[in-house]
């Protein structure tokens, strides 16, 4: 508590180390469009119902709480998030709190293609990619899909959508290809 205006101070998370907690992880759905062996090994799965999920506009107000902490990174991540319907509006709400200095978003890229533009557009600053293998056959055995052509699909969009490599952003000059 501020003792000249009585007002509640919050104080930075940290670890047990006493480093602070800056980033937050913010999974905006449980559904994924994969069926990773080591993940999802059942064939069939019970979803939330849709009602039960937080709103976009609930979790930019978590998200604010989380700043109210010192986070100031928050990385999008589900299941798959990028199943969730206009996930680009979720970053715009997110940019709009000044605090909030990184957007991230981690994605199987199987739907990457048809959204990464929207997302670059709403400020959203790095995307991740998680992919268990360079071999399509292996892949479909992993996942239970056919959708490494659509993950490859989905890296290639990034660069053309405007998204850097982590050396451009850091002055050097390269871009994702």
């Amino acid at each position: 508590m501020d003792e000249f205006t009585g007002n509640i101070v919050p104080v930075a998370v940290q670890d047990m180390f006493g480093r602070p907690l800056k980033s937050l992880r913010l999974s905006v759905t449980d559904r994924c469009n994969l069926r990773c062996r080591y993940c999802m090994p059942e064939p069939e799965y019970v979803w939330l119902p849709r009602e039960d999920l937080l709103s976009f506009e609930e979790m930019a107000v978590l998200v604010g709480s989380f700043a109210d902490l010192g986070v100031d990174k928050v990385r999008l991540t589900g299941g798959e998030p990028l199943l969730r319907r206009d996930l680009a509006r979720l970053v715009r709400l997110l940019r709009q709190d000044r605090r909030i200095t990184e957007v991230a978003l981690t994605t199987n890229g199987v739907l990457l293609a048809e959204s990464v533009q929207d997302l670059y557009y709403a400020g959203l600053d790095r995307i991740t990619v998680s992919l268990d293998t360079l071999k399509p056959e292996r892949f479909r055995q992993l996942t239970g899909r056919d959708e490494f052509s659509r993950v490859l699909e989905g890296i290639e969009s990034v660069g053309k959508a405007g998204f850097t490599t982590s050396e451009a952003r850091h002055g050097r000059d390269s871009r994702v290809q």
